[in-house]
């Protein structure tokens, strides 16, 4: 079985990159490809380079965006602002990323069904669909998020003018997709691969209804996102990590692939597969020995830093503090090691989507089960047994009952800060104005530039 790691993503792609790539000249050459199941497992693991791509924008720039992060780099200040010009880079490189990896699932999905069944063992050609279809959804929720509609492209191009230019479909024929794609992927996908590196790192089942939870959240549909949590807590692949050792551990290099990650985009090393998150967040000096400094261009708030109560584990998990004569608080989640190495990016985890369910039943007035949902964490937060009564469950002092759908905001902020979720969930949920003082308008990011030079039927985002 392929996987995500270097030496599967290092599979001879230098032969087949530009025939995976969806660019306007985009042809395949079918004569070439699409003869064996080896082509048919590097297609599919060549989706997930698009993947990797994404991680300084996701989750920097959304972060810095936030009210958890304040950004200094020139690229990266104006989402903290809230004044993103549209010749952006970041902006840019966002789309072109995620359409890039939209083009390579529409190449497998093209291509296999014509493939003949007896190449593959067992079920595994409809498992190679579900995970273009997953990939697909993914990719489009995350440009969902970003830039509201979006042109919707489910074949791969084959001319300029035919393909290319093309309008942007309203948000909710794109949830249709997702919703679509998801739901044929969740049936056909494995639970998990031999491997606990690709049960992590490749689209599963689990990814599959995880992403259906959160799509249905963004929906408002609270019944089928409540339905689609409890599925992937039923799930026994996966489970809370416990202890603060093994919590802190989640965010290092030795500690990838946990049994809390459901989604987890695999890097290597500063040689081969790297993220490059660190450069963004660690201090210039005064940090501990065997990490690498960075330029220290995002920092936390001080909301985020006076967030966390006496004895949250989570704190120390996702922050730190320099030592010298002028010591600085500093994002910890993303350390690089001295020799190379450095640790994964979670994109989906059991705590989110346990979250996702407390969510769902706060706003079908199931009090009494979103109190247990948010509870789970809270315990696991402090070092206590998740199905016991604690003294830290909701309500905690200060907080009464009508506090709750504030409470399980405010428990998202701490436990997932800095992945990259707290601004689309202040969008999503309408809360920008109140808690980062934009206008709605600022919550979406603008077309870029260049697309809208490439293609005469885009419109702009208000306010850009």
């Amino acid at each position: 079985m392929k996987k995500t790691g270097l030496i599967l993503l290092a599979i001879t792609f230098a032969s087949c990159t530009k025939v995976l790539d969806q660019v306007p000249e985009y042809t395949i050459a079918e004569d070439n490809f699409w003869q064996t199941a080896n082509d048919a497992e590097s297609a599919a693991v060549g989706i997930y380079p698009a993947v990797q791509q994404l991680s300084q924008q996701f989750p920097v720039a959304f972060d810095a965006g936030s009210d958890a992060t304040t950004a200094l780099l020139i690229n990266y200040a104006p989402f903290s602002q809230h004044g993103i010009p549209v010749d952006n880079p970041i902006v840019a490189a966002y789309w072109q990323n995620n359409y890039t990896g939209i083009g390579r699932a529409n190449d497998l999905l093209k291509n296999l069904p014509g493939m003949k069944d007896s190449l593959f063992t067992g079920n595994r050609k409809q498992e190679l669909l579900g995970e273009a279809r997953c990939l697909r959804a993914y990719f489009y929720f995350n440009l969902i998020k970003a830039y509201g509609p979006v042109p919707l492209v489910t074949q791969p191009y084959n001319s300029f003018n035919a393909d290319f230019t093309i309008e942007r479909s309203p948000v909710d024929v794109i949830f249709r997709q997702i919703i679509a794609d998801l739901t044929i992927a969740e049936s056909s996908l494995p639970v998990s691969f031999a491997a606990g590196a690709d049960t992590r790192g490749r689209a599963t089942q689990g990814t599959a209804k995880a992403l259906l939870a959160k799509a249905y959240l963004s929906m408002k549909q609270y019944d089928s996102a409540a339905i689609k949590a409890q599925d992937v807590m039923n799930n026994t692949t996966y489970a809370l990590v416990n202890g603060s050792t093994a919590y802190s551990n989640m965010f290092t290099v030795s500690g990838k692939n946990s049994t809390e990650s459901i989604f987890e985009i695999q890097y290597v090393s500063s040689s081969a597969q790297a993220n490059g998150l660190y450069s963004f967040y660690m201090p210039v000096n005064g940090i501990p020995a065997g990490q690498q400094t960075g330029s220290y261009q995002i920092a936390p708030t001080n909301k985020v830093l006076n967030a966390y109560a006496a004895g949250d584990i989570r704190r120390s998990a996702c922050l730190g503090v320099s030592t010298g004569t002028t010591p600085v608080n500093y994002v910890s989640k993303y350390v690089r090691l001295t020799n190379g190495t450095e640790p994964n990016l979670i994109a989906l985890r059991l705590a989110d989507i346990i979250l996702v369910r407390a969510e769902a039943l706060d706003k079908l007035g199931n009090h009494a089960e979103a109190v247990e949902m948010l509870n789970i964490i809270r315990r696991r937060a402090f070092g206590q047994p998740t199905t016991a009564p604690s003294a830290f469950d909701f309500p905690a002092a200060g907080e009464t009952d009508a506090d709750l759908t504030i409470a399980i905001e405010n428990e998202r902020f701490k436990e997932l800060a800095f992945e990259g979720h707290r601004f689309y969930d202040l969008a999503r949920t309408g809360r920008a104005t109140a808690v980062l003082g934009i206008s709605a308008d600022q919550t979406l990011w603008p077309i870029p530039l260049r697309e809208l030079g490439r293609n005469p039927r885009l419109t702009q985002n208000r306010g850009y």
